[in-house]
């Protein structure tokens, strides 16, 4: 039986166990094995800010207690200065040492002691003699400072040169806060997520109090890039007390020119001029108050509009519904989107760089030994845990670099970057395919390209990080991948006239974009993803849902940890599940106010699944698109995707022409009824099976919502004088 007791209550206990106990912390950790129980006594760290995980430290070493889910077994939660003896058994959990779950007793000795000092340490330094101890790094600033903080997330900071991550977990105070954007002593207990066991150690703030600043003059904003063209651009920030404001830039990381504006003031505004269209600048801010102190933000990277076409092309691999095209209408290239994106691969002129996570496709591979044998200098990163059984047909010239790590989906990325350097015939190709016969002819993908020089040699800047260097050759001991990667790629571009965001993962706070952006959502939302387990993300739509707004969406994987397929529907989504439906939906998309053009129609994709894994561990690229166009062909697609899944069903006119709809069918309390132009102002009827009348419908908008929670379950019928059909309605529980 499970106790949680005061001393008094459990001296028997304890004369026979302490018998046996550990000498220290140490002791357990360096001469116990995994499946051996363990009797330790130290002082709680740590409280719920980091989960169910409690933290023990004496003067020895730390070590993680793990009671399961929670702590309801047990009488009490152990809370920071409780003095607590352990008995258990050894575990590991990704490279982290802890005692359980599998917990005979913990006893209570005595509660309100000091929190063990801090031990000053350096990020490099972060390692097992460490693991589960409190420490402090001085000196520290966040690449992301500025950012929302968000749940079940890393961080990068730096400290004297030196790089490390903190994690915050979803249960941590700190979420929904501004991450620190000045100097600070940095605090928090050293823990260790890793999927080989090596590596991948971390901070473990435990809120704001671990990240106090140690500055007189802080940034409170993320340092924006706006009003940009192909000659200028503005940089704005913010700082919590007033100072003046400098701009340090230049064509490369040694900077060299600087702009200033000695006015005092906490918003702060400085124009960049005479620079080159499709060029990359970086550059970092500076405000100093009026005591001489001085907040820097990290160098950044930002483009000014190039001149290439700017053209946005959009595919896809399924099935798409043009009776809702305004207008273009989408591609479904279906088995031939090999040939197409082949047809890409070809038209780079000078150079090809190329991230994919798997290939085996004979016309990609055939495009690219094309390519190469037409004089392309051609460069390739792939995910070494794959087969890649394509990359054996290729050209011996071509040079190919993997990721071996081993951590997650790895290098999870699928893009093509052709000619960055010439501005008529840049593009960047991306989406969320691999270069696999069954993601290109059978599985739900789709591809989009941008002609466009300033984010193709965006994402050059991302490729020669993993590449590690910016030759033909790659340089595997400065090859960086997944979190050792930094924040090094402009966040903005106007393509074509369009505002276009890209994300890196998991440098870039790309979680953070995507709910963002679903914050956005006045009239709709679309979403077809493969994988979706992130609370945030969910509790974005399902905040965002209202009797006005209904987003509707399709999901691969509905099960599994943290799936949350599940709670959306609880929660009254209109999401379906297209588990155990032939080929998979392989998306990973959502569509923003696909209807309103004048609401910022926005289009998410690329190739990072809604999860922490992708948030935290892969290397993916996202892009947000502001254009009702794109946003218009994404959601024709999304309408094919649930017409091929029977969500909806419609009638067409003689001529195939797109008449009604209504969705979702089946339904448990509402139908969307959407009616072609024509058929506003028609009056519809809905009746039983048996043709009793239930009521009487004026259409008088294309989208029309009825309730229809109060029916009986079974089936009705939609209908109307003015057509020769109708359509039947499942309600059901």
């Amino acid at each position: 039986m499970k106790l949680f007791s005061c001393t008094l209550a459990f001296i028997a206990i304890l004369s026979s166990t302490i018998l046996y106990a550990q000498s220290d912390i140490l002791d357990a950790r360096t001469n116990y094995q995994i499946g051996e129980t363990v009797t330790v006594t130290g002082i709680v760290t740590n409280g719920s800010d980091l989960g169910s995980v409690r933290y023990i430290q004496d003067n020895s070493a730390g070590i993680a207690i793990y009671p399961g889910n929670d702590w309801t077994a047990w009488a009490a939660e152990p809370n920071p200065g409780d003095e607590v003896t352990v008995t258990g058994e050894i575990t590991e959990y990704n490279g982290l040492l802890e005692i359980g779950p599998n917990l005979a007793q913990i006893v209570v000795l005595s509660s309100g002691n000091p929190i063990p000092d801090a031990l000053v340490v350096t990020p490099n330094q972060l390692n097992e003699s460490l693991e589960g101890q409190l420490v402090v790094i001085e000196g520290t600033t966040f690449d992301a400072g500025g950012q929302t903080i968000e749940s079940n997330a890393t961080y990068t900071f730096t400290s004297s040169g030196e790089e490390g991550i903190i994690y915050v977990r979803s249960s941590n105070s700190l979420v929904g806060t501004t991450l620190n954007g000045c100097e600070m002593n940095l605090m928090g207990i050293v823990s260790q997520f890793s999927f080989n066991g090596y590596g991948g150690y971390q901070l473990l703030p435990r809120g704001a109090s671990d990240m106090l600043s140690t500055s007189g003059v802080c940034l409170t904003s993320e340092v924006e890039q706006i009003n940009i063209s192909s000659s200028s651009f503005d940089l704005t920030w913010t700082t919590d007390v007033v100072g003046d404001s400098e701009v340090e830039w230049g064509l490369t990381p040694d900077l060299g020119t600087t702009t200033s504006d000695l006015f005092l003031s906490t918003d702060h505004l400085i124009s960049l001029g005479g620079l080159s269209p499709g060029t990359l600048y970086y550059a970092r801010v500076k405000s100093t108050n009026t005591d001489g102190e001085t907040v820097t933000s990290p160098v950044r990277v930002y483009a000014t509009i190039s001149e290439s076409s700017g053209n946005i092309h959009v595919y896809f691999t399924g099935s798409v519904d043009t009776t809702v095209a305004i207008d273009e209408e989408a591609m479904s290239l279906g088995t031939s989107t090999n040939d197409t994106i082949a047809a890409w691969i070809t038209s780079a002129q000078h150079t090809l760089d190329i991230a994919v996570y798997n290939t085996n496709n004979v016309a990609i591979e055939n495009a690219v030994n094309t390519a190469a044998a037409n004089g392309v200098q051609i460069r390739y990163i792939a995910e070494g845990e794959n087969a890649n059984l394509g990359i054996q047909n290729f050209d011996s010239s071509i040079p190919v670099h993997y990721r071996t790590d081993g951590e997650g989906s790895g290098m999870h990325n699928k893009f093509f970057i052709g000619d960055a350097d010439y501005p008529e015939t840049a593009f960047v190709l991306t989406g969320s395919t691999n270069m696999t016969t069954a993601n290109l002819n059978t599985d739900k993908n789709n591809v989009i390209v941008f002609q466009d020089q300033s984010i193709a040699r965006g994402y050059r800047l991302e490729f020669n990080e993993m590449w590690g260097s910016d030759t033909m050759v790659p340089d595997e001991a400065n090859s960086k991948f997944g979190p050792a990667k930094t924040v090094n790629t402009p966040l903005k571009y106007i393509i074509g006239g369009s505002p276009v965001e890209v994300y890196f993962s998991p440098t870039d706070g790309t979680t953070s974009a995507i709910r963002e952006t679903i914050e956005t959502m006045d009239y709709g939302m679309a979403f077809a993803l493969l994988s979706f387990t992130r609370d945030d993300l969910a509790d974005a739509i399902i905040d965002g849902s209202n009797f006005f707004v209904s987003p509707q969406g399709a999901i691969e994987e509905i099960g599994g940890t943290g799936a949350e397929f599940y709670n959306l529907t609880a929660a009254g989504i209109d999401v379906h599940s297209h588990q155990d439906i032939a080929s998979q939906l392989h998306h990973k998309y959502a569509v923003i106010d696909y209807s309103e053009p004048l609401s910022d129609p926005t289009v998410v994709t690329g190739s990072h699944n809604w999860s922490s894994t992708a948030e935290n561990t892969n290397d993916e690229n996202t892009v947000i698109v502001h254009d009702a166009r794109v946003s218009n062909l994404y959601y024709q697609e999304f309408r094919g995707l649930l017409i091929s899944m029977g969500v909806i069903y419609s009638i067409e006119d003689e001529n195939g022409q797109f008449v009604m709809t209504v969705f979702p069918n089946p339904t448990t309390d509402v139908i969307n009824i959407e009616v072609s132009n024509e058929y506003i102002g028609t009056e519809f009827t809905l009746s039983d099976i048996n043709g009793r009348l239930i009521e009487v419908l004026n259409i008088n908008s294309a989208r029309t919502c009825l309730d229809v929670s109060s029916l009986d379950l079974g089936v009705y019928v939609l209908s109307s004088k003015k057509l020769n059909s109708s359509l039947q309605v499942v309600v059901q529980q």
